[in-house]
Order: C-alpha cells, then structure tokens, then sequence
C-alpha cells in the first residue's frame, strides 16, 4: 500500500491529524484547570462534550458526508477545525476565554471530527479496490493506536513548554498539515466503483437527494434503520455497544483503583497505558494477515474474549504479592486489550465497509458510532456508582464478567459464522 502515493498521502494526513487530536485531549482540560480554574462539574461537561455532539448530530452528520464528495468533505471539517482550535489562543489573548466557549468548541470540533471520518471511511472504498480494505485499516487503526500514546504526553510537553493556550497552535498545524496532503492526495475514484454505485442504487440516491433535503429526519435515519436490518452487521453493532458499556464501567474505576488501591505512581500508569499502546501497535501490523488466515466469526470472537482476559488480569493483580508483579499483571492486561481491540476494530471497519453501498457508507458510519457511544456514559456512571458504594474491585470484576457475556451477541450467529471479511464484493442485507 505505501507504494500508492495517493494512499500515502491520505494515510500520512490521517497520522497528522490524530496526532493534533490527541494533544489537544490532553491540552485544552489542562487549559480548563489551570487558566479558568474549573470545577470537577465543569470539567466533567467539558469531558462529555464530544460524546454529546456524536448523540446529537451523529446521524445528521452521516447523512452529509454521503450528500458531497467526499475529500471535500474531509478538507472542509480540517479547515472548519482549524478555526476552531485556532479561536481557543485567540479568545486567550482577548481575554475572552471562558468554560462555556470551551464546551461548545470542543462539542463542535467533536461534530466536525465525526464529519470527517465518515467521509474517510467512504472516501477508501470509492478510491481503493475492497480487498485491499483490511490492510488499509491495520495502517489507519496503527496511526491511531500510536497516536493515542504518543499524542497526550506531546500535549503535556507542549503545555510544559508554551503554556496550554499558545500549545494549541500545534494542534491547527496538524490541521492545515492534513488539510494540504489532503489536497495532494488526489480525488480520483477506482474503476468499477461507478458500476458498484449504481448495482448499489448510488445513482438513485444521488438523483433523490433534492426530494431527500425536504425529508431530513427519515434521511438521517436511513443509516440506521439500514444497519440495524443487515443481518451481518447487526451483530456487530450490538457487540460493539454491549462491550463499550463495560468497557465505560472498567476504565471509569481503572485509574481509580491502580493509583489508590495498587498504589501507582504516575509513572507507573502512563508505562501500563505504553504498555497498551505498544500492544495497538504491534496488533495494527498483523491484523490483516489474521483476518486473511483465521474464519471471520472465530477472529471477531477471540477479538471480545482476549480483551476480557487483559480486564481480569487488573482486579487480579491484588492476588500477587509484590508490587513488580502487580504492574506486570497490570500492564498485561492493558497490551492484551489493546492488541485485540485493534483486531476488533479493523475487522469491524473492513466489514462495515465491504457490506455498506458506497453511498451510505458515512450515514452507516454515524449510526454505529451514535449506537456504540451511546451506551459509555451510562456505563461510567454505573462504574462509578458501584465503586462507591461497594469497591472499586468490585465494579471491575462486574465489568469484566459483562466483557465476557458480549460474545453471545456473535458467537451463534450462523450469517456472521457463514460470511468472509475477505471477499471483495458487498453482500446483500437480507
């Protein structure tokens, strides 16, 4: 694939852009507490900003990465972005700064954010032949396990260096630097995807979208109600939201307990979460080869079960006497989740996108993302609860039990069982 100097620059464009992001996570709540002193509820609304764009306008966003073409839509969210990011330091300056402009930038950076990788994702299958998809992803889903290591501790140099408002300025780079290799990346669309288009009813599609702006709602839906009738990826979308609650739960409690209960430095937690990068990473490299050599319903099964295994090894390590073999136990557990869920997570994109016409690819991508976070702040708050008023082990022991049970959504699943990731060709819904 590197050889493609298209796909080079858009692969190179996504790395860039993630990398911006996730300083910027680190970034603007360290800007939050240290500038405008905000209280644990202020931040706690800043923290569910980007969740609640997603729930708000997710379905509405999907609709219109599918309405234009594509890399536009793409260059449009970068630059739209940009600007945003680039009011924060601006506002700083102004003496104008405050919680509330912070919330709804971040709320609409996390619209934004949506828009773009539902074009991206629909953007690789009119450019790229399909079976080329799982090797795609295995690249874009490796950009962004080492991002999500990598990112945060650039924010928190760049903090340390410049300040937390004048460190966003790295985050607009990222942007404009995405934004150009976008441009450069050409918008040329592979043979046959015509012909895919209108086997798919794209062409219809395209023709109706006139009638379709006068039916807004019933066309934000139309993903939905489509993916939720497809009998391969209904199981996989559920799965997906089944395990998210608890993972929500897990992670709701997990620094909570390494810090209090196990007694980790901030050391010690950021080498477990190197630890959990590291297994992304390696994970992003042989994913395609996995999903080439082991059956699609055994792959994405063992992709649910291996993380679970890494969630018992947490609450486990309180078993193990020394304070080296807890962190090791922690640490193993973190590269065992992150290695699996990259699997999971290229296998669900690939199949996503092998069975989704290309013209609804962004309302499909909206609707799953809608789905899947819909469930994480009610499952955070449920870890919460149970922590407090029985034990942090507790509630991660509940949630790994319920990590376990997400299998039953697609471990019996004859249409899943019988379906091939690798095949090139979509398969039908019914």
């Amino acid at each position: 694939m590197l050889k493609d100097s298209s796909f080079r620059s858009l692969w190179t464009a996504q790395t860039v852009s993630l990398f911006g992001t996730q300083a910027s996570v680190v970034i603007i709540p360290l800007l939050a507490l240290g500038t405008l002193d905000a209280s644990a509820f202020e931040m706690g609304l800043l923290g569910s900003a980007e969740s609640l764009a997603v729930l708000l306008l997710g379905l509405w966003v999907g609709m219109t990465a599918d309405r234009y073409p594509r890399r536009s839509v793409m260059v449009t969210a970068n630059i739209l972005r940009l600007l945003l990011i680039g009011m924060i330091p601006v506002a700083y300056a102004l003496d104008v700064l405050s919680i509330p402009l912070l919330f709804v930038t971040v709320f609409l950076v996390g619209a934004l954010t949506l828009l773009y990788d539902s074009a991206l994702s629909s953007h690789v299958v009119l450019t790229f032949d399909r079976r080329q998809l799982p090797k795609i992803n295995s690249y874009m889903e490796g950009s962004t396990a080492v991002s999500e290591v990598a990112g945060p501790g650039l924010g928190g140099l760049l903090v340390q260096a410049l300040g937390a408002p004048l460190a966003l300025v790295a985050d607009v780079c990222s942007y404009i630097a995405s934004t150009v290799l976008l441009l450069g990346s050409g918008d040329s669309t592979r043979k046959g995807a015509k012909e895919e288009a209108k086997n798919t009813g794209e062409e219809d599609a395209e023709a109706g979208h006139e009638d379709a702006e006068q039916e807004t709602v019933k066309g934000a839906l139309s993903g939905f109600t489509w993916a939720f009738s497809h009998r391969v990826l209904r199981p996989v979308i559920v799965s997906a939201a089944h395990f998210n609650f608890f993972t929500a739960m897990f992670f709701a409690v997990y620094t909570y307990y390494v810090v209090k209960e196990l007694g980790f430095s901030p050391l010690l937690v950021g080498l477990a979460s190197a630890a959990g990068g590291l297994g992304g990473v390696l994970s992003a490299t042989a994913a395609s080869t996995f999903m080439s050599k082991v059956r699609t319903r055994l792959l994405y099964v063992l992709s649910l079960v291996v993380p679970t295994v890494g969630a018992f090894l947490v609450p486990g390590s309180e078993l193990l006497g020394s304070s080296v073999l807890q962190f090791l136990s922690v640490a193993a557990g973190m590269f065992l989740w992150s290695f699996a869920i990259v699997v999971n997570l290229v296998m669900s994109e690939t199949i996503k996108q092998m069975v989704t016409p290309s013209h609804m690819i962004g309302q499909v991508t909206s609707a799953m993302r809608f789905t899947t976070l819909g469930f994480e702040p009610i499952g955070a708050l449920v870890g919460g609860t149970v922590s407090q008023f029985l034990s942090p082990t507790t509630a991660l022991v509940i949630a790994a039990c319920g990590l376990a049970t997400s299998i039953t959504w697609v471990v019996f699943n004859r249409h899943l069982g019988m379906y091939d990731v690798n095949e090139a060709e979509p398969v039908s819904a019914t």
